[in-house]
């Protein structure tokens, strides 16, 4: 969509580096939403998105939003909610409904938040669904005023999720080895020594003890070779 995206600090941060490359800075932590809205009030026409993750949007995001809203700025802004403090080892924050303690809390839910804060073009959001990700994030760049789309879903690394988790696998059969499955950046996902013999490619090859069955690679496979073991 060729938005420039400011980072934060995060798990998330590590779209800054190949496969990806989804990352073009990365400031102090709660830093991306400021950076984003001081480039688009400085005028600069390319649209600058903020990615921040939950934890990090409690701790010093909020502030930063706000002034997004006070100044009408164009900004988008994207939250990772993944429910979860995944960077330092999953620690509970205010969105988790536990105390660092243990003991049950208050769950402040972020949509009802962002928009106490005076943003009205709130969405929620799989990002496990990326034609409604993307549509979405194209509406925001068509609009007037500030954007905040939530991406919500929880860490692939929290137990109970593990423990859902149905590994895919690849029908060698049908793979072309063209290399976009593995362009998502899943460490799941690597070259086998099986090859194509019309380009003399690698095909692909799913590490089912690393999948967590999120079906992305399966959504960008042009020819449905990526399937549910």
């Amino acid at each position: 969509l060729k938005m420039v995206l400011n980072g934060d600090i995060g798990c998330y941060t590590l779209g800054y580096l190949p496969p990806l490359g989804a990352v073009h800075s990365v400031g102090c932590m709660g830093a991306s939403i400021g950076q984003a809205h001081g480039v688009e009030k400085a005028g600069i026409d390319q649209p600058h998105a903020a990615v921040i993750g939950d934890g990090t949007f409690f701790h010093s995001g909020i502030p930063a939003l706000l002034n997004v809203a006070y100044n009408r700025s164009r900004t988008i802004t994207i939250i990772v909610d993944n429910r979860t403090t995944a960077m330092t080892g999953h620690q509970p924050h205010p969105g988790t409904g536990v105390t660092l303690q243990g003991r049950e809390t208050q769950v402040v839910e972020i949509e009802p938040l962002v928009r106490a804060l005076g943003i009205d073009r709130v969405f929620t959001v799989d990002p496990y669904d990326l034609p409604t990700l993307e549509a979405t994030l194209k509406d925001c760049l068509a609009a007037e005023g500030p954007s905040v789309v939530i991406s919500r879903r929880e860490c692939a690394l929290l137990p109970e999720a593990r423990r859902e988790a149905v590994p895919l696998r690849v029908d060698a059969d049908k793979c072309r080895a063209c290399g976009a499955c593995r362009r998502v950046g899943c460490p799941a996902l690597y070259q086998s020594d099986e090859v194509y013999e019309r380009t003399g490619r690698h095909k692909t090859a799913i590490d089912p003890l690393l999948c967590t069955g999120c079906e992305i690679c399966a959504q960008v496979c042009a020819v449905n070779a990526i399937l549910f073991r």
